[in-house]
């Protein structure tokens, strides 16, 4: 069990709502990827009575509201008067704690373990029952705890002390061996607890990560984190484990936010079963997508953002005719209500953002919420 800290308390149960920089309209030559590696568009599902992964419509949902069972219930009946076919539980959450018993020798050794759902099979056999997908997300390198256990395994400034970003979280090395093991071994524990599918989030750098602070430049960091998405891939394939990816969604057209996170789209492409860019209207920059304040457009800010990505993955695949990731878009369920130009995201902007996604032929998404709550009348 993970001991209270500071850190912990200051962590925000939720994917960080980052300062968006702008978008680039340079490309970059990408590599090909190795055949034996690369990722399926489709993934068949074994469960009977399962959506196609290929058409999810889906919902975050955090570690404690999965282990409430009152508010689960609630989602579940919730679920089963929409069109919502799919959720993502947190299962390495944002404090660096596995929230079920994986019964891995190598997790008990670590200690993060912090159980918050009792009894995660038994959640996934009910949902499963319900015809829902389930897919696990798993935080990969921001990691605010592994420091206290595995020192060695966080990225070093080039002072040599830990490097701490701008809210004091720690992150692990994605070029250490012992910390993609680490990752690999939790994504196996998913799929012994019945997970339909492992999604890796916050698969990149920090965003504030000078070159200087830890002499690693652009490239070095896009090499590392497609390093480690290569053998992640290569690894869950052979175990069966359908692999999505969480990526900025300013990094599809950014040769300057690629370089800072380490997050080349075309390429990550290539490994991966699905990705995930987040492209809320409200991470991106005034003026930019051709909007002045891209969180008043919901509908313009999804079309412009899907339209950037549909050409950047063309870059390695112009023909179409190679394997290539699935994109299923994270969405705005959320308003953004610490930017100075926001609207109030209801019912009717998650449809604009919906049809916004489907109207450039795509039709799986997921819709993120911090707190879970959701405005069912979207999805009906």
């Amino acid at each position: 069990m993970k001991k209270t800290t500071i850190k912990t308390l200051l962590l925000m149960a939720c994917t960080a709502i980052t300062l968006s920089l702008p978008i680039n309209a340079l490309a970059e030559e990408t590599t090909e990827a190795s055949a034996d590696l690369q990722g399926t568009t489709e993934t068949a599902n074994d469960s009977e009575g399962l959506p196609d992964a290929s058409e999810i419509h889906g919902i975050y949902v955090s570690a404690f509201v999965a282990g409430t069972k009152s508010m689960m219930d609630e989602i579940v009946t919730n679920i089963d008067d929409t069109n919502i076919n799919a959720v993502v539980i947190d299962v390495k959450n944002d404090d660096g704690n596995v929230v079920f018993d994986m019964d891995s020798e190598l997790i008990d050794e670590l200690g993060v373990e912090n159980i918050l759902v009792k009894d995660m099979t038994g959640l996934i056999d009910e949902l499963h029952s319900h015809g829902i997908y389930v897919i696990a997300r798993c935080v990969a390198f921001r990691d605010p705890f592994i420091d206290e256990v595995k020192p060695e395994w966080v990225i070093h400034a080039a002072s040599g002390e830990i490097y701490e970003d701008g809210k004091g979280f720690t992150w692990m090395d994605p070029t250490n061996e012992e910390v993609k093991a680490y990752l690999i071994e939790v994504a196996k524990g998913c799929k012994k607890a019945g997970f339909d599918e492992v999604q890796y989030d916050y698969v990149r750098y920090g965003t504030g990560i000078q070159e200087e602070d830890i002499n690693l430049n652009g490239y070095g960091r896009r090499h590392s984190i497609l390093k480690f998405v290569k053998e992640a891939s290569a690894t869950l394939k052979k175990e069966n484990i359908p692999l999505s990816l969480d990526v900025f969604g300013t990094i599809i057209n950014s040769k300057v936010d690629r370089d800072i996170v380490g997050q080349e789209y075309s390429q990550l492409s290539m490994y991966a079963d699905y990705l995930s860019p987040m492209i809320y209207p409200s991470h991106y920059y005034d003026n930019t997508l051709g909007l002045d304040h891209p969180d008043l457009y919901p509908y313009e800010a999804i079309d412009a953002a899907m339209k950037l990505s549909d050409a950047e993955l063309k870059v390695v695949n112009p023909k179409g005719t190679r394997t290539q990731a699935s994109v299923r878009p994270w969405l705005q369920g959320f308003t953004a209500s610490y930017l100075k130009h926001y609207k109030n995201y209801g019912a009717d902007e998650i449809k604009a953002q919906i049809k916004a996604v489907n109207d450039n032929g795509v039709s799986s998404w997921i819709i993120w919420n911090p707190s879970c709550k959701y405005p069912w009348e979207a999805f009906k």
